[in-house]
Parts: structure tokens; C-alpha cells; sequence
């Protein structure tokens, strides 16, 4: 019999094992045997019964159903306001031309709407959140959010010299860079099937968005600076929240932003005023009032808010790797949509590219169900023994 404490979600998990099963309550406090501390009644109890051999394999085989189903929801949360942040920025843009002011705001908004979800949480569960000291702060977040910052810096600058289509074409790198750097920090083993999936979406997107007159050299090179920045962002992102060992203890969604957002603030204000201070100075349109551009902002930080945390939920479960690839099917989706709105022909380079971006993310999907089977296999070949206690212990953690 083993117990198991979820410190996150607060359940006590209770699994007993062949033999167990005989032993009974004994006595207020005691459960099968072992005696159950005061600490433990502040807990959600789960019992869970279990023989050895099948009955390990089905509990694993739950847990993972419940785990994709989880993804499932947060990555289907995540597309609506991704594509709703998109579409409301893009109406307010158009009468208020200032993207990096915005931006501005909408990280004032989050870290904002953070403190305040997380005192709540505090008040709620009780307990102090985790509050990092300023070295950890500069060594590791500090990268994330200047990344970040330089990241829409960057990607509003190079719009200025190319199109949308030519943005996202040359922004397709950044699964390349997340690739590369997710091995240079031990994050990804090398695969061959990883780096093919990888190269077959960015070559099949960049094929998917060609268009012949579009090259602007600056423009460029702007678009392959923010890809750049994209991939160090979500890699160390993906290093504080996942590793073990990492020597950060940021395991929350909202942890994350509130501890991020300052240094995003930092990064993007100096920008937000060398290329656009002195218009916004001299700003003057008679629809738009100031409560009504605050009123905007606002609404979309809390939109931006809702969508960071979808994001860091599902790189905390994922990769940095698979968190682009729902991006870019975002982004294909929106392609393919303006395409039929505006009647855009797509031509046969623009075809293949398509279905070399779906190929990769075919591989990708396989190659991640293969490792998965590989693990589970591995957990399969001891049907009895502490190691198999030890294995499902690690995996209900995991999914709890």
C-alpha cells in the first residue's frame, strides 16, 4: 500500500496493492495498516484499488485518457482567445495605431489581474505563493522577458517592410530555433524523426505563404531576430517549469506571468517610446476617447492574461516544440480562412507547402505517441515489485 500527497490539488492518494486489499479501516485514523496523520484530514481522500498486472495497466491507460483529454480542452481554449485576441486587436488597431502602447498596456493589465489571482489563491488555499529572489530572477526570467518583449518589438517593426503572409512565411523558423535550443539545454534528446517533423513544418509553411514579390531584405531579418527571440522564450520558459532540478520553483501558470510580466514591462516601454512616443503625443481622433482606449486595453489584457496561462498549461504538459506546432496550426487555419474570404487562389507551391506542414505535424504526433508506448512499455515489464509501485506513483503525480 502507498500514499501519495498531491501538495497542488491537496488529495491524499491511497493505492492499494495485491495483498492490501485483505486489510480493513482498523480504526479512526488508521487506514489498512498505516496510520493516517492529523495534516492528512485537511485533504481530499482517493482510494484506489489495485491489483498487480492489469489492473496497473488500466489505471495507466485512465490516467492517460484524462491527461489528453485535459490538453484537449486547454488547447481548444487556448485557439479562442488566441484567435479572438487577434481579431479584436486587429478592429481597435485600426482606429488606434499603436500596437507596442497597447502591448504596454495589456502587460500592466497582467500583472495586475496576476497579483490579484493570486492573493485570492492565497486566501483560498492558504499558504504563501512562491516568491523567487531577485538573482534567480535575472538569470532566468529576465531572458523570458526581454524575449518576449523583443519578440513583438521586433515582429511590429518588420510589418512595416513586409506582409502579413511574408511574416509568417519567415516566422515559421522558430520551431527551428526551438529545436536547436531545446537540445543545447538537454530539454529534447536528438532525434531524426524530430528534426524532420520540424523542418518539414517550417519548409512547408514558408512554401504554404510564397509569394514571389514580397522579399525585403530588412523586413527580414527583423521577422528572423523575433523568431530567434520566440525560440530562447519558450525553451527557458519550458526549462523553468519542467526540470526537477531546475532551481526555480515556478510550477503555476499564474506564478509564471506575475513573475515574467515585470520584466516584459521593463523591455517593452523603451520601445513602445522610441517608435511611438512622439505620435501618440500628438494623437487626436474625435471617435476615440480615453476611457474607451482604456476601457480596449484593459479588455484585451484580460483576454492576453486568459491566454497566457492556456499557454504556460500547456508547455508545463508538453514542449516548447509542440506548444509552436498548435500555433502554427493556428495560423494556418486564419491563412486558409483569409484565402476564402478574400478568394485568394492558392497555387501549387502554396499546395505542397500545406501538405508538407501537415505531414510534419503527423511525424511529430507519431513519433510522440511512439515514445509514449516506448514508456509505457518499460512500466509494463515489471508486473510486480516496488519499481512498479514506484512508476505509477510518479505517473499520478504527474497527472494529478
Amino acid at each position: 500500500m502507498s500514499i501519495v500527497r498531491n501538495q497542488r490539488n491537496r488529495y491524499i492518494y491511497i493505492f492499494i496493492f495485491g495483498e492490501d486489499r485483505k486489510k480493513g479501516l482498523n480504526s479512526i485514523g488508521t487506514f489498512f495498516g498505516v496510520s493516517i496523520r492529523k495534516e492528512y484530514f485537511a485533504y481530499n481522500l482517493k482510494i484506489v484499488t489495485i491489483t498487480h498486472g492489469v489492473g496497473i495497466i488500466i489505471f495507466r491507460k485512465i490516467l492517460y485518457f484524462v491527461n489528453m483529454m485535459q490538453l484537449f480542452l486547454v488547447a481548444l481554449l487556448y485557439y479562442l482567445l488566441s484567435i479572438g485576441l487577434t481579431f479584436f486587436q486587429k478592429q481597435f488597431i485600426k482606429t488606434f495605431h499603436f500596437p507596442l502602447f497597447i502591448v504596454a498596456g495589456h502587460y500592466f493589465t497582467k500583472l495586475v489581474v496576476g497579483y490579484i489571482s493570486r492573493i485570492f489563491l492565497e486566501w483560498k488555499r492558504g499558504g504563501k505563493k512562491v516568491r523567487l529572489p531577485i538573482k534567480d530572477q535575472l538569470y532566468y526570467l529576465l531572458p523570458i522577458g526581454v524575449c518576449a518583449s523583443f519578440d513583438i518589438g521586433l515582429s511590429n517593426w518588420a510589418l512595416e517592410y513586409v506582409t502579413v503572409s511574408l511574416y509568417t512565411m519567415a516566422k515559421s523558423s522558430s520551431i527551428l530555433f526551438i529545436f536547436l535550443f531545446s537540445i543545447l539545454l538537454n530539454l529534447e534528446r536528438w532525434r531524426t524523426s524530430l528534426a524532420v517533423s520540424s523542418g518539414l513544418i517550417a519548409f512547408g509553411l514558408f512554401l504554404f505563404t510564397w509569394r514571389s514579390n514580397q522579399l525585403d531584405i530588412l523586413g527580414l531579418v527583423l521577422v528572423e531576430l523575433a523568431a530567434l527571440c520566440t525560440g530562447i522564450r519558450w525553451t527557458v520558459s519550458q526549462l523553468i517549469m519542467q526540470q526537477e532540478e531546475s532551481p526555480t520553483t515556478i510550477k503555476n501558470p499564474i506564478d509564471m506571468i506575475v513573475h515574467v510580466q515585470p520584466w516584459m514591462i521593463l523591455a517593452i516601454l523603451p520601445l513602445a517610446w522610441i517608435f511611438e512616443g512622439n505620435d501618440i503625443q500628438s494623437y487626436n481622433h474625435p471617435d476615440i476617447t480615453l476611457p474607451m482606449v482604456f476601457v480596449n486595453i484593459f479588455f484585451g489584457g484580460l483576454l492576453a492574461f486568459s491566454m497566457e496561462v492556456t499557454e504556460y498549461a500547456l508547455l508545463l504538459k508538453t514542449s516548447g516544440i509542440t506548444l509552436n506546432i498548435l500555433g502554427i496550426i493556428k495560423e494556418l487555419i486564419t491563412l486558409l480562412l483569409a484565402h476564402y474570404i478574400h478568394h485568394d487562389k492558392l497555387t501549387t507551391i502554396n499546395g505542397a507547402g500545406l501538405i508538407l506542414c501537415i505531414t510534419g505535424m503527423i511525424l511529430h504526433a507519431l513519433t510522440k505517441q511512439k515514445k509514449n508506448i516506448h514508456l509505457n512499455r518499460i512500466g509494463n515489464a515489471s508486473t510486480n515489485g516496488e519499481d512498479e509501485k514506484r512508476l505509477l506513483m510518479s505517473e499520478v503525480c504527474e497527472n494529478a
